[in-house]
């Protein structure tokens, strides 16, 4: 539905990796950050790296760590359901569900603000039309107000040399951050697939087609001597699996389940629900954006920092209101 002399939007929780940590779905926040530079630092100097016969793992990983450090995510708006599960002491299982839109401002490069959200469903029960509407055209007038302080500001960073050499991104991951306070305790758990590029060791195990495209997919193992942050510190009790796509070298799968033990060469059991997963979605532009995200303190509730409950969010309908995106053939994207 058209906000007042905005185009159409129609989005949900936005949690990227850029210069904000954003919190999650409890909180219900988005920060947005457009980046100053064209190839960001993670990208100069990172070449193509060879995959054909011997993979050349620290090089690949390079790039996919590149290949998932852009800015997309600004230029769209999409939907999301996020679902909550929560088990009492004895054993009975809450779950709760709400559906959002959000409404991203125009960000210029080198700035960041903050998205406009709408509730549209809670629990399966839409919105009643009235409440929704009134929602949507307060979300229109603040995010006209983003808009215009958006102008106003000067002094932006200046693009980055054009003459840099290295790789454009081809998507973007995400940082996401559950938050738990509550009375003499608090707590949080932060998902990053960046996070385990940079921290674990990375094993061949099989290659793959998966629609219709090659996929590699190693086992991701912590290195022991890693220093994590205390909401990521559960990293280092997982393995798992990792699953990059050969031909654009990005991560397109993230799963972790506890170790079984300090010899296991296995993920424990996959029969088991992951206790983090992410999943990539290849847009028709060929941009990659997040489609699934998921920190499960409900069956693992000793392993992330005073997270209980399980929170498993999916990203659909993108929709591209920008005109640009960099080096990466433009078409008019469909819902999916």
């Amino acid at each position: 539905m058209p906000l007042k002399s905005l185009k159409t939007l129609n989005g949900a929780i936005l949690l990227v990796l850029l210069t904000a940590l954003p919190a999650f779905a409890q909180n219900a926040q988005v920060t947005l950050g457009k980046r100053a530079s064209r190839i960001p630092k993670s990208c100069e100097l990172v070449v193509p790296a060879s995959i054909e016969g011997t993979v050349d793992i620290p090089a690949l990983v390079k790039e996919a760590y590149c290949k998932g450090a852009g800015d997309m995510m600004t230029d769209y708006s999409y939907t999301m359901n996020s679902v909550t599960r929560s088990k009492d002491k004895k054993g009975q299982t809450k779950e709760e569900s709400t559906t959002y839109e959000v409404f991203i401002p125009t960000l210029k490069s080198g700035t960041q603000g903050k998205g406009i959200l709408v509730v549209t469903s809670r629990n399966g029960v839409p919105v009643p039309a009235n409440e929704l509407e009134k929602a949507r055209a307060q979300a229109g007038e603040r995010l006209e107000k983003a808009e215009e302080k958006n102008a106003r500001e000067t002094g932006a960073p200046p693009e980055s040399d054009p003459n840099v050499k290295g790789m454009l991104p081809l998507g973007m991951y995400t940082h996401t951050t559950n938050n738990r306070s509550s009375i003499g305790s608090k707590g949080s758990a932060a998902l990053a697939i960046h996070t385990f590029l940079r921290t674990c060791d990375l094993t061949l195990v099989r290659r793959e087609q998966h629609d219709g495209r090659e996929t590699l997919i190693f086992r991701f193992r912590p290195r022991p001597d890693t220093q994590f942050s205390d909401n990521e510190k559960y990293i280092a009790q997982l393995t798992g699996e990792i699953w990059i796509d050969a031909q654009d070298r990005i991560v397109s799968r993230l799963a972790g389940w506890p170790s079984l033990n300090a010899e296991s060469t296995n993920p424990a059991n996959q029969a088991q629900p992951s206790a983090v997963y992410v999943e990539m979605v290849r847009l028709p532009e060929g941009v990659w954006l997040p489609q699934v995200i998921r920190i499960n303190g409900a069956d693992y509730q000793k392993l992330f920092d005073g997270i209980t409950k399980d929170t498993d969010s999916t990203f659909s309908n993108y929709i591209r209101f920008s005109t640009e995106i960099r080096d990466v053939k433009v078409n008019p994207p469909d819902k999916f």
